[in-house]
């Protein structure tokens, strides 16, 4: 027996040697890494810096950009082979001509009535812009208030006391309908 625990003593330890000797190693390995990450810490620190500087040595684009008129440019303009420099006295500047806007009058149209429950929708499309609206009384629909639905007419009103009626009747082909009576006939 006892020399079994003899055969299995001396492997083992020689193991644990060899893990408390590659322990104080990778001390020594653990220091110098971190040294040597400092030291790049401190070469990034530098190199930022130093593109910090360089990127203030650079032109200013916004002043560039500031510029308004392609005067400005005189000297990328003499270069150019599409423009030619005049003269400042020669050339003219033009004034621009006041254009009026022509207000657009909304022209709406009825397009269809929807019921949820007690709620009543109706579909008005505005045909100067194509764009369509759901609206319920109260809502508005561009410059006019929604102020009456009923099964004929809907009842749109401007600020200005402008009131607009639009028929809520589809008007229907009189040949269609005189079909549809005569297969209810038959």
């Amino acid at each position: 027996m006892m020399i079994r625990e003899k055969m299995i003593f001396w492997p083992l330890a020689a193991v644990f040697t060899g893990i408390l000797i590659l322990g104080f190693t990778s001390q020594g390995n653990k220091k110098s890494a971190v040294e040597e990450l400092m030291q790049d810490i401190e070469l990034a620190t530098k190199k930022s810096k130093a593109r910090i500087k360089k990127d203030m040595d650079k032109p200013d684009f916004a002043k560039i950009k500031g510029m308004d008129d392609i005067g400005d440019y005189k000297l990328l303009l003499k270069r150019s082979p599409f423009f030619r420099v005049r003269p400042e006295e020669k050339a003219k500047k033009a004034e621009p001509i006041p254009v009026k806007d022509i207000p657009k009058k909304a022209i709406l149209k009825y397009k269809g009535k929807v019921v949820m429950g007690s709620k009543v929708m109706v579909i008005i499309e505005d045909q100067g812009t194509g764009k369509s609206s759901f609206a319920q009384e109260g809502d508005m629909i561009g410059d006019f208030l929604v102020s009456g639905i009923d099964e004929t007419r809907v009842v749109l009103k401007k600020k200005d006391g402008e009131e607009v009626i639009l028929n809520a009747v589809k008007k229907e082909d009189g040949q269609k309908r005189g079909k549809e009576e005569d297969s209810e006939v038959k």
